[in-house]
């Protein structure tokens, strides 16, 4: 079996390095590039598939370690199949790290006509190219998965490597086709989908190939492997038919478009494949040989020009956002100009279908479920959609005063309704125990572990929620990372992440006991409204418009002179002034920040005056009880 997964990763080296052989110097005129010469041509497609390959099986041996050949229940040690696993995904990391080093210096020479400048010159070049940059990143990330793999003892530590590893396999995501051109936000996030399915998908199936699992683990890897392979297949058709779309049509990328749907074609064939092996007809040498191949093509693919890139007409607006923004952000247009921010759209239907599953569960128990708290979750998840997939999502980066609304209410408002929820009883409740570890053990280890429990302790979660919006707002990380389209998910998702930290404990109370008494939790809440205002204050009492990055004169003189910031460089018609719209911005922190706070003040005193109600009643009782008895 080993020998087959290593013939199957033979067969994705060789179909990356046909391609380049057979496609020739091609895309490298439409991109002003010199042709770096027939060795630098296959190295990097060649190293690119050593390194996805690597980080697929990283990835896959730290699932079946989890997920898949799971302990008995109360183990707290990985089983044998386990930690076979693991020592794959310790020397995947090792090998990852290495092709992502190698990748430095042959992505240099691939834009510069095969050669790599020396000595000063170089760290000013691969700092000028986003490329470069990024596959150093991902090697020093690479090592890092190594090293934690081999020094992993238990669940969570393992989920948390296992974060890293698909952080690992995303880097690379950051500085390819799909950051740039029309559309580069559905085609950045549905990349970052297929990469990372794609990886659960081979990875699983080739590590499991590897350490001979048994029949139990065969059947979940199955089972994972369909779902993997669903969105591989649906997110990959999504990010070919943005980049297909492009102002220079499909002709314009013809190269491309020939892998991609080649690759299609592939994944296609691999995904039939799975299908009988669902069905008890196992074809694994087939599996693995297919997606290898797709790995290696695509790693073509990343070298040529896609459509998207093609010389066209665009306005700039589109040119730095993937899409165009025609009229100005008033009620009407914000409340019809969808477009959907896939990362946190999953994330809800997601939650959303969950939750809805634990419900249905406890119905067909007979057990009652208070409706307020369902209708508070669903009601998070839509709010959540609405405020990155409608127009306060799409003129976000475009508008601060907009981009402040949509923040706003995904850091409070959203933690607040999800707390409301009580989704952790929920899961309690309804998630089934058996024999072997499963849901409900994963979810007592996430809750139990030492990085969860100790970010959502009231007084680190208020610094965090305190620190956010102050970092981002009021000093010039806002205007740095205005231009990099990747992060703005990423600073959605943390802005969310802090929230439910600091909000879930304070309303819901933490899950493994009462927590704070209402009092202390009334005045980390009532601490933390202060700085929504004072972020808005600051942002009112600013006699310049935060998003310009200020720089010091050349003279070395102690005044600053400021940049022009992104929003400037869109040149939108209808663009608002920046220092009025600041000032609205200012205010909706202030507001929207707050609103919600107070809200969660209600509730805890609500849930206070409850508590003490049946305290009473309960002291009460005891005094009826102790006076008939005598």
């Amino acid at each position: 079996m080993r020998r087959g997964a290593a013939l199957a990763a033979g067969v994705g080296l060789v179909a990356a390095a046909v391609a380049v052989l057979v496609r020739g110097p091609v895309g490298y005129p439409d991109l002003g590039l010199a042709d770096p010469g027939v060795l630098v041509r296959v190295l990097v497609p060649v190293l690119r598939t050593v390194v996805d390959l690597a980080g697929a099986a990283t990835v896959g041996g730290l699932l079946v370690a989890l997920v898949v050949a799971t302990p008995a229940v109360g183990t707290t040690a990985f089983s044998p199949t386990g930690r076979r696993a693991l020592a794959i995904a310790r020397w995947a990391g090792w090998v990852g790290a290495a092709g992502a080093a190698l990748s430095v210096p042959a992505s240099l020479a691939d834009s510069l006509g095969g050669h790599v400048p020396l000595g000063p010159d170089l760290v000013t070049t691969m700092l000028a190219r986003g490329e470069p940059v990024g596959w150093l990143v991902a090697a020093v990330l690479g090592v890092a998965t190594a090293v934690a793999a081999g020094e992993v003892r238990c669940w969570s530590g393992g989920a948390g490597v296992l974060a890293l590893a698909v952080a690992t396999v995303l880097v690379p995501v950051a500085t390819g086709h799909a950051a740039d051109g029309v559309g580069r936000d559905l085609a950045l996030s549905s990349t970052a989908f297929h990469v990372v399915a794609a990886a659960v998908w081979l990875g699983t199936l080739g590590v499991l190939v590897v350490v001979r699992g048994g029949a139990r683990e065969w059947w979940r890897a199955a089972r994972i492997g369909t779902a993997a392979g669903i969105v591989t297949v649906a997110s990959g058709a999504l990010a070919a038919i943005v980049a297909l779309s492009g102002p220079g049509g499909p002709g314009a990328g013809l190269d491309w478009t020939v892998l991609v749907l080649l690759g299609a074609a592939l994944s296609l064939v691999a995904g039939g494949v799975l299908w009988r092996r669902r069905t008890g007809r196992v074809a694994w040498p087939v599996e693995l040989a297919v997606l290898a191949a797709v790995v290696g093509l695509s790693a073509v693919a990343t070298r040529a020009v896609p459509p998207v890139q093609a010389p066209g007409a665009t306005s700039t607006p589109t040119a730095l956002l993937g899409y165009g923004l025609a009229a100005p952000p008033t009620p009407a247009v914000l409340a019809t100009s969808w477009r959907p921010e896939l990362t946190t759209l999953t994330l809800a239907v997601v939650l959303a279908a969950l939750y809805a599953a634990g419900l249905r569960r406890l119905a067909r128990e007979g057990a009652r479920w208070p409706r307020g708290r369902a209708v508070a979750w669903f009601a998070g998840c839509a709010l959540l959609v609405v405020a990155t997939s409608s127009g306060l999502g799409r003129y976000g980066p475009a508008v601060l005063s907009v981009h402040i609304a949509g923040h706003m209410l995904v850091a409070t408002a959203v933690p607040l309704l999800w707390a409301l929820g009580a989704p952790v009883v929920l899961a309690r409740r309804t998630l089934p125990e058996g024999s072997r570890e499963g849901p409900a053990e994963w979810l007592e280890h996430l809750l139990a572990a030492p990085t969860p429990r100790r970010a959502s302790h009231p007084a680190v979660a208020l610094v965090l929620v305190v620190g956010s919006p102050a970092l981002l707002y009021l000093t010039p990380v806002f205007a740095l990372t205005q231009p990099l389209g990747w992060l703005q998910p990423l600073m959605t998702l943390w802005f969310l992440l802090v929230g439910v930290l600091f909000l879930g404990p304070l309303v819901a109370g933490p899950p493994d006991g009462p927590g704070l008494p209402p009092i202390a939790r009334l005045t980390f809440l009532l601490a933390s409204m202060p700085v929504h205002a004072l972020v808005g204050l600051a942002l009112l009492a600013a006699d310049h418009p935060v998003s310009r990055t200020p720089v010091l004169p050349a003279d070395g003189g102690s005044g600053q002179v400021f940049v022009d910031d992104f929003f400037v460089r869109l040149r939108l018609p209808w663009a608002p002034d920046l220092l009025a719209d600041q000032h609205l911005a200012g205010a909706l922190a202030w507001l929207l920040g707050d609103l919600p706070l107070l809200g969660a003040v209600i509730a805890v005193l609500v849930a206070w005056s409850h508590h003490a109600r049946a305290e009473d009643a309960d002291r009460r009782a005891d005094l009826l009880v102790g006076l008939t008895s005598r």
